[in-house]
């Protein structure tokens, strides 16, 4: 790598990502099918500071009260969330009790998120539609493909949309743009080893 692209992607890395990322608690209801640019750890998922988009999957169980029974699920749809938050902590606000809440949740689920000091956090979400059986499905795939469709919870960014005249290029697609999506996906020990190896090119 040259001396000036160096320069360039370690002072544009140095602006965007070396930031507190975010970290999601994720409640035993909620089931992660796709984690975005973020990756899961237990029962957190640790995200970029940013714009960001999950695809989860509503499961409220209801448990069985004799052992010949079967645990009773209430699954919805699969969910695209899309909210913005930065160097905070996050966790899904109340979810239902009771079978009854359940299945209606999992019917028409509506989801929330809500910092550590309990303020609510602007959320977009959409349903996903799929057909067939949900066994092996590229969860990534799916979701790639919602966004190229441009749903309602898509994010902008993964549109291709064309940028007006006059306003700066989106560095997407480029080697620039590339090497800060994989900087900022990468855990905090990674980005500094980085950051390290990247100065010592100059």
């Amino acid at each position: 790598m040259n001396t000036s692209l160096t320069a360039a992607l370690l002072a544009a890395l140095c602006a965007t990502g070396v930031q507190a990322e975010v970290r999601l608690t994720l409640p035993d209801e909620v089931r992660l099918l796709s984690a975005g640019q973020g990756h899961q750890e237990g029962a957190l998922l640790v995200l970029p500071d940013g714009m960001n988009q999950l695809l989860v999957q509503y499961d409220g169980v209801e448990e069985s009260r004799s052992s010949g029974e079967s645990d009773r699920h209430f699954r919805s749809s699969p969910q695209v969330l899309r909210f913005e938050a930065a160097g905070t902590a996050l966790s899904f606000g109340a979810l239902p009790h009771g079978s009854v809440q359940k299945e209606a949740f999992a019917r028409q689920p509506d989801f929330t998120l809500q910092s550590g000091l309990g303020k609510g956090v602007p959320l977009m979400q959409d349903a996903m539609v799929v057909n067939g059986l949900q066994i092996g499905v590229d969860w990534g795939s799916k979701l790639a493909e919602y966004n190229r469709s441009g749903g309602k919870a898509a994010l902008v960014e993964s549109l291709g949309t064309t940028p007006k005249q006059g306003a700066e290029a989106s560095p997407a697609g480029t080697l620039e743009g590339e090497l800060q999506r994989l900087f900022r996906s990468a855990d905090p020990a990674l980005q500094r080893r980085f950051i390290g190896w990247a100065a010592n090119q100059l």
